[in-house]
C-alpha cells in the first residue's frame, strides 16, 4: 500500500498537474509556472498540450526539487466526474511508473475540488492510484522487467483545517476500497494450478482472522452431499480437486436485521467439461471465478469500513474438467431444493453451482440476494467488454445498483427477464434444463441463463411459494483481455469490476 501525505508543496521525482481543457490557469498553476520559467504556458500556447481528456505531456523542468512535471488533461470542466477523474489519474500514475519513479506529487486543483467533494476526490484519487499501481508480474524472473511500484504520494492543495480533515477521511476510505478491488484482481490473476478451490477457501478464511464480527465456514464434499448440493457436486466430479462451498458471515448490525447475501461463481478453471471448449477459448478460463473474487473483495472492503450491515457471502468453488467421472450431457441432476435439472451442455456449469448457492441462501431469510458471475458469452455479445448485464424483477434494487455503478464509474446495463425466457428453460424430462434459447440458434442466452437462476430464488413452503428480492450481474466486463488493447489507467487481466459498485450499494 502506498504512503499518502498531505502537503502544500510538491515533492518527489515528478509532479502530476491536472488541467482543464477550457479553463484559464488558477493562481496555483500560475505561481507554479513562474518556478518553471513558463513551461506550462508555452506548452498550452504551442498546442503541445491542450488539456483534452487523457492527454499527457511530460516535461523536464530543470528544477532540482521537482525534476519532472507531468501535465494531464481533464477535458472540459462541465464533463468532469469521479469516473473521468479516476481514469486521468490512473493513466498518469502508469506513465510515471514507466519512468521508474517511486515518489511523486499530485496537485488537487481548486476547480476539481469544487466539482467533486473533497472527501470523494481524495477517496477516488487513492483508488485510482492503487489500481494503477497494481501489477501481476511476480513470475517475471528479470526484476528489471517488473513494474516499479510507487511508494509515496503527496497530495498537494491549498489546505485549511476543514479541507485537510476531509482529505484525510477520503484517503482512509480510498485505501480500504482499493484494497478490496486489488484483492479481487489478485485472486483472479493467480494461475489456476495455484488458485484452486482450496486456496480460494483459505483466502476467505483470512477475512475472518482476529475479527469477532466475521465467521467463516467451509463445507467439504461430504457436507455438501448431506445437504443435497447435487448440481455443485456434479460439476466438480471431473476434477481431482475437491470442491468447496465457502460461507463468510459479517455481523455489522443487530442480529435481528436481515442480511444482504452476495453469491459469487467460483469456477477456478473452466475447460467446459465433456462439452469441451475449443482450443482458442481455453485461454483466460482461470478468470471464471471472478464473481467469487468480486464478492470476496466487496466483503473485505465492507469489513474494513465497518459497515453497519449484516452480510453473507456464499461461494460455490470448483473446477469444471473432463474426466472419467465427469458429468455428461443427458444427465439429470438434483439441486439442493429437490428440483431436477436436465443437462444439455456441461459448459453451462456456472448456473448449476449458483443454483445450489441460491437455494442455500434461503436459510438466511435474506433482505436481498445479489449474485455475480462470468456467466455467458451471450452477455458479452450483447454489451461488449465495457458494461456488465443486470437482471432483476426488483425495480428498487435495479435503480440502486444502476445509481451506485454510475457514482463509482462502473457500467451496468439492465437486460430483460420475462415469460418467454422462463418458457425456454422448461425441460420435457426434468423440471428445468441448463441451456435454452428464444427463437432458436442460441438467441437470448444471457436472459435464459438469468431465468434459470431466478427459478432457484423461489422456495415452496407447503402451498406457499416464497422468494427473496434478487438481482443477477453477468460480469461481461470483469477483465481486460490479453487480446485487447487494455486501458491506459489499468493493466491487463482481472479488473475487480463490481467491488466498488457493491460497496457503494451497501453504504
Amino acid at each position: 500500500m502506498i504512503k499518502y501525505n498531505i502537503s502544500d508543496e510538491a515533492q518527489g521525482g515528478c509532479l502530476i498537474l491536472p488541467l482543464f481543457e477550457d479553463k484559464v490557469f488558477d493562481k496555483y498553476t500560475k505561481d507554479l509556472d513562474k518556478q518553471f520559467g513558463g513551461l506550462i504556458f508555452q506548452a498550452k500556447e504551442g498546442k503541445d498540450f491542450e488539456g483534452k481528456k487523457l492527454q499527457n505531456l511530460l516535461l523536464l523542468t530543470g528544477n532540482k526539487n521537482i525534476p519532472r512535471l507531468l501535465l494531464v488533461g481533464l477535458g472540459k470542466e462541465k464533463e468532469l466526474n469521479s469516473s473521468n477523474w479516476k481514469q486521468v489519474i490512473g493513466s498518469a500514475v502508469v506513465l510515471v511508473q514507466n519512468k521508474k519513479i517511486e515518489k511523486l506529487s499530485l496537485a488537487l486543483p481548486n476547480g476539481v475540488i469544487k466539482n467533486i467533494s473533497a472527501k470523494t476526490l481524495a477517496q477516488e484519487t487513492v483508488v485510482a492510484t492503487e489500481i494503477a499501481n497494481y501489477s501481476y508480474d511476480e513470475f517475471k524472473t528479470d526484476k528489471e522487467a517488473r513494474v516499479t511500484d510507487v511508494k509515496e504520494v503527496y497530495l498537494v492543495a491549498e489546505y485549511d483545517a476543514k479541507l485537510k480533515k476531509q482529505i484525510e477521511n477520503g484517503i482512509d476510505d480510498g485505501k480500504k476500497i482499493a484494497g478490496g478491488v486489488n484483492f479481487a484482481r489478485h485472486l483472479g490473476n493467480v494461475p489456476p494450478t495455484i488458485m484452486t478451490p482450496s486456496l480460494l477457501a483459505k483466502e476467505a478464511e483470512n477475512l475472518g482472522k482476529n475479527n469477532p464480527k466475521v465467521k467463516v465456514k467451509i463445507l467439504s464434499r461430504d457436507e455438501m452431499k448431506k445437504i443435497g448440493m447435487g448440481c455443485l457436486l456434479a460439476v466438480a466430479r471431473g476434477s481431482k480437486l475437491e470442491p468447496k462451498f465457502i460461507i463468510v458471515e459479517y455481523n455489522g448490525a443487530d442480529k435481528k436485521q436481515k442480511p444482504t447475501v452476495l453469491v459469487g461463481k467460483g469456477i477456478t478453471y473452466d475447460s467446459g467439461g465433456i462439452s469441451l471448449k475449443p482450443g482458442n477459448a481455453l485461454n483466460e478460463m482461470k478468470y471464471d471465478m471472478l464473481g467469487a473474487a468480486s464478492v470476496l473483495g466487496a466483503m473485505k472492503t465492507s469489513i474494513a469500513l465497518g459497515l453497519k450491515k449484516n452480510l453473507v457471502a456464499l461461494i460455490p468453488a470448483a473446477e469444471n474438467m473432463p474426466g472419467g467421472d465427469a458429468y455428461r450431457p443427458d444427465d439429470i441432476l438434483v439441486a439442493m431444493n429437490g428440483k431436477t435439472v436436465e443437462i444439455l451442455n456441461t459448459d453451462a456449469e456456472g448456473r448449476l453451482v449458483l443454483a445450489d448457492a441460491l437455494c442455500y441462501a434461503h436459510k438466511y431469510e435474506p433482505k436481498e440476494v445479489i449474485d455475480l458471475a462470468t456467466l455467458t458469452g451471450a452477455c458479452m455479445a450483447a454489451l461488449g467488454g465495457e458494461r456488465s448485464g443486470l437482471f432483476s424483477p426488483e425495480e428498487n434494487m435495479v435503480e440502486k445498483l444502476l445509481k451506485s455503478s454510475e457514482v463509482v464509474g462502473e457500467k451496468l446495463w439492465r437486460l430483460p427477464l420475462g415469460e418467454e425466457y422462463n418458457e425456454a428453460m422448461k425441460s420435457t424430462v426434468a423440471d428445468i434444463k441448463n441451456i435454452g434459447s428464444v427463437g432458436g440458434r442460441g438467441f437470448g442466452g444471457a436472459s435464459t441463463a438469468a431465468a434459470f437462476l431466478e427459478f432457484f430464488t423461489q422456495e415452496k413452503n407447503g402451498e406457499e411459494i416464497k422468494f427473496y428480492p434478487w438481482a443477477h450481474i453477468d460480469l461481461a466486463s470483469a477483465l481486460f483481455s490479453n487480446s485487447a488493447l487494455g486501458k491506459p489507467w489499468i493493466r491487463l487481466g482481472a479488473n475487480g469490476f463490481a467491488v466498488q459498485t457493491l460497496v457503494e450499494y451497501l453504504r
